[in-house]
Parts: C-alpha cells; structure tokens; sequence
C-alpha cells in the first residue's frame, strides 16, 4: 500500500526527485505585477521539498528561513523514517518488546492517523505492511532479483495486520502483538513534512504559501498575483510527463498517490509500488492515481494511498460515503478518464468557476 518507503536520510534510489505526482504552476494573468517572491527548495526523505512565499514579511530571507525549513524536516526523519537506523520509529522496529512501548507524542500522532486509516478502509491501509514493503524491494533493503515467491509473500503477510498493533494515547506507546511488527509509515511522511512546514512557517508570520513534499502540498493565502495557488495532476503515464488539469488551491491540503513512478518490471509485467494488503503484492488494477484535497497534508496523503490500493471501484465508494474531496483518474485503453467525486466537485470544481 506505500508509497515506497519515502522518508530517507539522503536522495538516492527509487523515488528520487521523480516521485512527485503534482507539478506547482502560478495562475497569473499578463501584464500583472508580482508581489515580492521567496522560493526555497532542496533534497530530503529521498525526494525534494520546494517552498515559496509570496509578499513575505520585512526581514525574512532565503538565507534567514532555508536553515530552519529543513530543521523541521530533518525532525520528522529522526522520528519516522525507515531508511535512518537512528530514528525514533526504527528504535521502535528493533525493540522486541510486546509490552507497552513508550514513544513520543509526534510519533504516536502519525501511527495513530494509521490505525484510523486502516479501520476507515477495513485494512486496505496498513502501517504494519513493511515486511511486504521490504519483500518487494520498496524500502531500504535492496530490490530482490526475481519476484517473491508466494511462500516467501505468506511470510511476510504473517507479521502484517493493523490490529496487531495496540495504541494507548495517555502516556503516549505503542505495544506490538508480534516482537517482528515492522511499521512503515511513507504513506503519511510526505503529509506529515508538509504540516509541519506549514507549522513553522505561521510561526514567523508567513501568510502566503505553497508547501510541497513531494507529492504532498500544502497552501495558504494567494500566489504573487494574488490568486489562488495553481496545482497541477499530472498524467500517470509512466513513460512522459504530461499535465491532466490545473486546479487552484488556497487553505488547503493535498495529496496525490499513483503508480506510474516507482515500479519495476519483470518479464514483461509492471510491479507497483502500491501494495495491496489483502493479497502481499503490489495493486494491479486500472487506477493510475488518486488526489485527496483536506485539511491535514498528513490525513489527505494516507487517504490517497488508501484510495489507491481501494481501486477504481471501492475507492470512488468509500471516498463518496465519506465525503471526501477525490479525483480519480483510470485507464481506458490508451486513453485517461478523470472523475472527482462530489466533495471535489464542490470544493476544487466550485472553485475554478470563481463561486
């Protein structure tokens, strides 16, 4: 179900500065005069962030807010990245404890967003599917030179399941049904970068923004012209780059999961890095990508993996019962048909026509 293993301590390897599904544009008109433009953007988690500010208060700096930007992002790998051996979660992973383990609040609030996820979508989503994540070659192991065999996916299934995994909120911890519980949790990283961004940013008084981890942004206030923060799908073709539609974005979180960007092929056949929890392989479906637009970079990133490994069929329903602000895109052919559901209707679609 993950988007591979994402949060790395340095840029290598398979998602790379490709991973991003989102291309950030600016909706300008011609003969406007900007406003006063900061953009700051570097490697991290094993993919990039980019950050830029429009009308930024007096004093601020590229040189002043760059240090303190990837400050923040390097705590978020030092508690939940899977490639960092000296992270918080991977302490976690190693501990062979099946008592109650203690851990801090920030991690205990993304494995318990998880846990929500996984109850929302009856396990489709899984934070405890890193060994199948790790069998693929996914996480921070190295790709295995043929596809696992289906023993060797019956094993790795026998130490995944979300309910083997028990959360106790005050004091934070975490106990483990299995000491060999490995949680992975790529699919709320990137979300988690962004809020956390956004956090900092507000402090230092920053109005105006657009936030993007990889694939997760998160936007506030206007652009330099003073519109709307333009975002664009893209078109989950594995082979080109190729824009589907521009959508505007102002307080607000998204999130876009695919999986036409880290895959590997096998005789002939594509293997995803979404991995479906109910079979231990990688999703193998129609749907090329899902975009979940909320309030939480954190929440709306888990929910578009989860969307993802759901399919074009569940996912639509179970987005639709929720209320869920959704866009879909599915293959037909050799063509794409995208479709939202009636949450992104309202809030992305009302939006473009200026209501």
């Amino acid at each position: 179900m993950f988007k591979s293993g994402f949060i790395r301590s340095k840029v290598a390897g398979a998602r790379g500065w490709s991973a991003i599904a989102l291309t950030i544009l600016s909706l300008t008109a011609c003969g406007e005069r900007a406003a006063p433009l900061i953009e700051i953007d570097g490697p991290t988690m094993g993919t990039y962030y980019s950050v830029k500010i429009a009308r930024p208060p007096a004093g601020l700096t590229t040189e002043g807010l760059k240090p303190g930007l990837e400050a923040v992002l390097d705590q978020v790998i030092a508690e939940i990245s899977t490639y960092d051996e000296t992270s918080e979660l991977s302490r976690l992973n190693r501990n062979p404890s099946t008592d109650w383990i203690p851990v801090s609040p920030n991690l205990y609030a993304v494995i318990a967003e998880g846990q929500r996820i996984a109850a929302l979508t009856d396990g489709a989503f899984d934070i405890t599917i890193g060994p199948l994540v790790n069998l693929w070659g996914f996480g921070p192991e190295s790709r295995p030179e043929t596809v696992p065999s289906a023993e060797q996916i019956q094993a790795a299934r026998e130490r995944v399941g979300w309910q083997k995994l028990e959360l106790r909120a005050s004091p934070p911890a975490v106990r483990k049904a299995r000491a060999d519980l490995y949680i992975d949790l790529s699919a709320l990283g990137e979300g988690e970068g962004a809020d956390r961004l956004a956090v900092w940013l507000d402090g230092q008084g920053v109005t105006d923004y657009m936030i993007a981890v990889a694939g997760a942004i998160r936007a506030k206030g206007l652009n330099a012209k003073g519109q709307p923060w333009a975002i664009a799908i893209e078109e989950p073709r594995p082979d080109r780059r190729a824009v589907h539609r521009i959508i505007p974005v102002s307080d607000r979180a998204l999130s876009t999961s695919g999986d036409y960007r880290n895959f590997f092929e096998q005789d002939g056949k594509r293997y995803s890095h979404e991995i479906d929890p109910a079979t231990g392989a990688p999703v193998d479906r129609n749907l090329g990508s899902v975009t979940v637009v909320g309030d939480s970079g954190r929440v709306v990133d888990g929910l578009a993996t989860a969307l993802m490994v759901l399919g074009d069929q569940r996912g639509p329903a179970l987005a639709e019962a929720q209320g869920l602000a959704a866009y879909f895109i599915v293959r037909e052919g050799d063509g794409l048909r995208g479709f939202g559901t009636p949450g992104f209707q309202s809030e992305v679609e009302g939006d473009e026509r200026g209501e």
